[in-house]
């Protein structure tokens, strides 16, 4: 799949780095310090901006007049919107913090509004306060949403450092189904969410919550120097780094290592996977690309190099099966089952792609690059 070199559009996301943007369908959704909105990616014009109803924690200008040390921030404390589905219903969760409303004679609390819209034509859905127990000590951020089985997960920050997890219900009628303080979730699946579980002693051990009520499934202690650079990719499996070269995959649901260290993965490698898709893509410059499905088996391996089957290229985005990488010569298409090169003529290189269109980030906004027919 290929894209139009030249941009149909920029929309006013703010200066270059990485805005929390999401494509779903026809439309991109932006989520910034006061709510979400959504983007039409045939015209680039705003469909509707829905609001927090709560004051929102960071009183922040409209996206496209943020300083770049502004931008910077509320990235890191506003969710990326991702797609869910509500009563059958496509649609877009967004988390945003807020300072809730006091309740008689108490003081306005810090916490989060969760926002659902309709991925058809943005219409909301419905929104749900979510009171953060205790007196939060910093500035609350939403860290990571992850959607599962019928219910959204979110690990929530305090001044940048992970704190905790709660998560909510995808039905009409929202609610909080529980809150984990010491529980930092790292990765989702299904109703399986991976995370670090802070022990009285002051350790920490790894362990796997049911997503739908908070629930111990497995723990295990962290093994041996690992780091906290454990990546989940929207599969069943995430990758844990440690202070070796060499990395493992562990499956969310069970705790289990389904890919070992003599497998070849690298911490230098990153892994990708694509919405839809059933590969997990892992590939660096240095140490060349694997691939293998969602059990963990070895579909493909490219070894690092500059030769017809060698590997020397960063993944830049991915569709499906499909993944865009950059190379010394340019940006090429490959298949993720089989590992061939499809295409060496993208016309660009994007920062997210789906079936209608690529963005690519810039300084002066977020360029919508639409999809060749």
């Amino acid at each position: 799949m290929a894209f139009d070199s030249k941009a149909e559009h920029v929309l006013p996301t703010g200066p270059k780095g990485f805005p929390p943007i999401t494509l779903y369908g026809r439309a991109a959704w932006l989520t910034h310090a006061s709510g979400v909105t959504m983007y039409n990616l045939a015209t680039g014009k705003a469909v509707t901006t829905i609001k927090t109803q709560n004051t929102p924690t960071y009183d922040l200008p409209a996206p496209r007049d943020l300083s770049k040390k502004q931008a910077e921030m509320v990235r890191s404390r506003v969710s990326f919107p991702v797609p869910v589905q509500i009563g059958g219903i496509p649609a877009v969760v967004a988390v945003v913090p807020v300072q809730l409303a006091k309740q008689g004679s108490g003081s306005a609390q810090a916490g989060f509004e969760v926002i659902a819209a309709r991925a058809d034509n943005g219409k909301l859905i419905w929104r749900l306060p979510v009171d953060i127990y205790g007196d939060p000590a910093g500035k609350l951020g939403a860290l990571l949403v992850e959607p599962g089985n019928g219910v959204v997960t979110v690990t929530w920050t305090e001044d940048d450092y992970m704190t905790g997890t709660f998560a909510v219900s995808l039905d009409d009628e929202p609610r909080m189904l529980w809150q984990r303080a010491g529980f930092w979730m790292v990765g989702a699946s299904g109703d399986a969410a991976l995370g670090f579980r802070e022990e009285p002693d002051e350790e920490y051990s790894m362990a796997g919550v049911a997503a739908s009520n908070g629930r111990d499934l497995w723990a295990k202690g962290v093994p041996a120097g690992v780091t906290w650079a454990v990546k989940s990719n929207d599969t069943p499996l995430a990758k844990l780094d440690d202070d070796s070269e060499q990395a493992q995959l562990i499956e969310i649901a069970t705790g289990d290592f389904v890919l070992s260290k003599r497998a070849g993965l690298t911490k230098r490698m990153s892994c990708n996977h694509g919405e839809g898709g059933t590969v997990l893509l892992c590939a660096s410059k240095q140490d060349g690309a694997l691939a293998v499905d969602k059990a963990g088996k070895i579909l493909w391996r490219r070894a690092a190099g500059d030769g017809p089957n060698g590997w020397n290229a960063t993944v830049e985005a991915e569709f499906k099966d499909l993944f865009y990488a950059k190379g010394k010569d340019g940006a090429f298409v490959v298949d993720g089952r089989t590992g061939r090169t499809v295409s060496t003529d993208a016309g660009i290189v994007p920062d997210r792609v789906n079936a209608y269109a690529a963005l690519v980030y810039t300084d002066t906004g977020t360029e919508v690059h639409l999809a060749k027919r």
